[in-house]
């Protein structure tokens, strides 16, 4: 079947939307690949100024992220009005667009929102959490909301904690709430949401305490469970938590006092019970005591340009099945040198009970001291038990006050960082700051970093335009991945069997080979680091295939036959955007194909997807009712279940009225559609640039590549 490829024109104009890196690194260690994104997550025109990050990216599809923050609704005022930003991405962190968390919940309308965190449980759904709290009855609550369509909305409130109508004189407030979710396949717990917060309150004689409480909610369950106390009181505050390859949950937080210390707990039943009191006699462990501190009171640095500092500690566990399989990670800021910041990282082993073995601090930037670091935050990825942290870094502007955001990684078990990236293009000026009540709150309190497949994904509050704005960044690896060993699928004697639609895998390919029997492909010549898949289908119908977001030279073929004597039925080397492939076959029921997914002279990380709604070609033209229409060509359009969404600058609309033509599949779809919207042609203009998009089912992760098309 001959495949309809994306015009060159078109392409540039897409590259040029998604944008690519165009600036040079500092790369100290082991070799990452370029950035491939350094790009804004919020609106590019909204003055408003936004801090305290929080990024996931789906279980199920990893050109799914969702990311939140606060913004300052109003400008740089003192008026307080702080509201949840979330943003939403479907072509890898490309493009974004965002929107605001509602304040009504069953029980009231709130005033405000703050400290967001947002998660995905193993099916893709996103959860995303907020404070809400009125500053005129110091009512507080935690809220967990729930997104089914990509981040795209969030609702269904469930509260954590509430207070709802207490004396002013003596409210129990909420602080600080994060949240997680046990992933791991093996957990009997697994996609149970874990929130913890500071407690705010008095004790039976009135003193005044803070204390971090955690709750959690099992999938099927109606609402959390009672909180329970992880921490003795005190002046605890920053909580971060985490769970283990065994459903294992962990707690770490900052107790401010002489000394200040990190303090820790665990559990092995899922949050019912904790350490035992021989092995934390408070409640809590002391796991760390600071010899240098970046917060308040009478610190022993501040940072310069930054207004609010703190040394919170970050925590997360190895969840892979690599060699550090449960390792406990926690990264925290410090000025051990009483001189400037740095970051470090240490670990320790599951306690079980019992007192884990902690290791000796790791120092995580490699610069030479004279540089402030701080902010980090720490994700393990799972697929291969890379450690990796992110943060807010100064060795660019030596005694200056511009920093950068920078990460670090390391693939001995934390043992050592010799890989620093500088991430953004463009350095920032903290001393562009929010207020919040008529006190500057500077860049907000931490930065996001979600490790996942390979990938670094960064947000964090930048500056460099002048005003305070939510920036993404990616990092790709080149020896991440599946542990970095030969695919099994690296022979057509050996292909990965492809048994569920649709079908979604990330792969290393650089240790991949060639075999003398490969086939040459559409590109002119055999391709190198070939890996194999198989695929039969149940009904006849027309198929897509895509390696869109992979970080190489791709070329995608489909064949019949028997290896060493294959008959191609379809073949392309570049009609995805970039240098992947996109291509359709007409597949036949009960008949076997082979796929071949091949590098042009190299391997990397590969993202191959089959069974996705494809659009091979969009034409500007007349609808069967005569209306003016968007004419979609491609693979799997679900009659009467098709979402069409055309991008136009910034905005995102849907062509609500779509025409369902050309042949009908055994599976239900079709191959052509007509969609359109009133005043399509004001919105289309002859030579403006749209990126289109159909997702077959809505809410389903089930999104077709973003396709340019300029009208003539």
């Amino acid at each position: 079947m001959k495949n309809i490829r994306v015009n060159k024109t078109a392409l540039v104009v897409l590259l040029l939307f998604f944008g690519t890196a165009a600036f040079p690194f500092r790369l100290i260690g082991a070799q990452p690949m370029d950035a491939t994104i350094d790009a804004p997550a919020s609106p590019t025109d909204d003055p408003d100024p936004r801090n305290q990050t929080s990024i996931a990216v789906s279980a199920a599809n990893d050109q799914i992220i969702v990311g939140a923050s606060k913004v300052i609704v109003g400008g740089a005022s003192t008026t307080g009005a702080t509201r949840v930003a979330h943003y939403f991405s479907s072509d890898g962190g490309r493009t974004w667009a965002s929107s605001l968390l509602a304040l009504d919940t069953p029980r009231k309308m709130w005033q405000r929102a703050t400290d967001p965190s947002v998660v995905s449980d193993m099916d893709g759904n996103f959860y995303l959490a907020a404070l809400m709290f009125d500053t005129s009855s110091f009512d507080t609550g935690v809220y967990v909301f729930k997104s089914t369509d990509g981040g795209r909305t969030f609702t269904d409130p469930d509260p954590v904690v509430l207070d709802i109508g207490s004396p002013p004189t003596d409210p129990i407030r909420a602080e600080k709430c994060y949240i997680t979710i046990d992933r791991s396949p093996s957990s009997p717990f697994k996609n149970t949401i874990y929130a913890v917060w500071m407690s705010n309150d008095r004790n039976e004689q009135g003193t005044n305490r803070v204390r971090i409480l955690m709750s959690h909610r099992r999938p099927g369950e109606f609402g959390f469970s009672t909180p329970k106390v992880l921490s003795h009181a005190g002046d605890m505050r920053g909580p971060s938590l985490a769970t283990g390859p065994g459903g294992e949950f962990y707690a770490v937080w900052e107790g401010i006092g002489s000394p200040r210390v990190l303090l820790f707990n665990a559990s092995t039943d899922g949050g019912e019970t904790f350490l035992p009191v021989e092995v934390a006699p408070s409640i809590d462990l002391n796991i760390y005591r600071f010899t240098g501190s970046l917060s308040q009171p009478s610190p022993t640095i501040l940072i310069s340009g930054v207004q609010r500092m703190n040394s919170f500690p970050v925590i997360d566990v190895d969840r892979s099945t690599g060699p550090n399989r449960g390792m406990i990670y926690v990264a925290w800021a410090e000025a051990v040198n009483r001189a400037d910041a740095d970051v470090f990282v240490m670990r320790l082993t599951p306690p079980n009970g019992m007192h884990p073995q902690i290791s000796n601090p790791v120092r995580v930037n490699s610069d030479p001291p004279g540089a402030d670091q701080f902010f980090p935050w720490l994700s393990v990825d799972e697929t291969d038990g890379s450690v990796e942290a992110a943060f807010y870094d100064r060795r660019d502007d030596i005694g200056g006050l511009m920093m950068n955001m920078y990460l670090a990684r390391s693939t001995d078990g934390g043992s050592s960082f010799p890989v620093n990236t500088r991430v953004s293009a463009t350095a920032s000026d903290p001393r562009i700051q929010s207020n919040v009540f008529g006190s500057v709150i500077g860049i907000g309190d931490h930065i996001a970093l979600d490790a996942a497949r390979g990938k670094a994904h960064l947000l964090w509050a930048d500056t460099r335009r002048g005003r305070q704005e939510i920036f993404y960044g990616q990092i790709p690896f080149t020896d991440s991945g599946g542990g970095g060993g030969v695919p099994l699928n690296d022979s057509c004697q050996t292909p990965r069997v492809i048994d569920t639609l649709t079908y979604l895998d990330n792969l290393n390919t650089l240790l991949a080979t060639s075999s003398p029997d490969d086939p040459v492909l559409c590109a002119g010549n055999q391709g190198t680091h070939s890996v194999w898949y198989r695929f039969t289908p149940a009904v006849e119908t027309v198929y897509g295939i895509d390696s869109f977001t992979s970080d190489f030279d791709t070329t995608v073929s489909v064949y019949t036959g028997a290896c060493g004597a294959l008959t191609q039925i379809a073949c392309d080397d570049d009609s995805g955007p970039g240098l992947s492939s996109l291509l359709t076959f007409a597949a036949r029921a009960g008949q076997t194909y082979l796929i071949e997914a091949a590098g042009k002279g190299s391997g990397g990380m590969l993202r191959l997807r089959l069974g996705a709604p494809t659009i091979t070609s969009v034409e500007y033209t007349s609808a069967p009712d005569g209306s003016k229409a968007l004419k979609i060509q491609g693979a799997g359009f679900a009659e009467n279940n098709t979402r069409a969404t055309i991008r136009v600058g910034s905005d995102d609309l849907d062509l609500p009225t779509i025409f369902y033509t050309g042949d009908r599949q055994g599976d239900g779809t079709v191959t052509t559609i007509f969609a359109t919207r009133k005043k399509l042609k004001k919105k289309v203009k002859s030579g403006r640039t749209v990126i289109v998009t159909v997702e077959s089912p809505p809410g389903q992760n089930s999104l077709s590549i973003p396709f340019s098309f300029t009208r003539p």
